[in-house]
C-alpha cells in the first residue's frame, strides 16, 4: 500500500474513528483500525462489536492495499505533524 494524504484529512478521519476504539481490550484486534485505500480514496473503519464506523477521504494511491495499525498510536503520530503536512 502506498499513498500520499493531507495531515488534516487523515487526521479529521483517525480522530472520528477512533472514538469507538478502546486502549486497553481483550481482543487486541478492537484497537487497531483498518485502512483501505483503493481508487482515489483512504478508507477508515473501527468498531467495539457494538458500533463501527466507516471514514472516507480523497488521497492519492499509488499503490492500492489494506491493514490494521494501532489506532491511538497512530493518531498521536499524526496529530504531532506539522499542519500543511502531507503524509506518504
Amino acid at each position: 500500500m502506498r499513498l500520499v494524504i493531507e495531515r488534516s484529512e487523515l487526521l479529521r478521519a483517525l480522530t472520528h474513528v477512533t472514538s469507538v476504539v478502546e486502549r486497553r481490550t481483550t481482543i487486541p484486534i478492537l484497537s487497531n483500525v483498518l485502512l483501505r485505500a483503493s481508487g482515489s480514496r483512504l478508507e477508515f473503519k473501527a468498531t467495539d462489536l457494538e458500533r463501527e464506523v466507516t471514514e472516507h477521504v480523497p488521497a492519492e494511491i499509488t499503490v492500492p492495499g489494506a491493514v490494521t495499525v494501532p489506532a491511538h498510536m497512530l493518531h498521536d503520530i499524526v496529530r504531532k505533524l506539522p499542519d500543511g503536512a502531507e503524509v506518504e
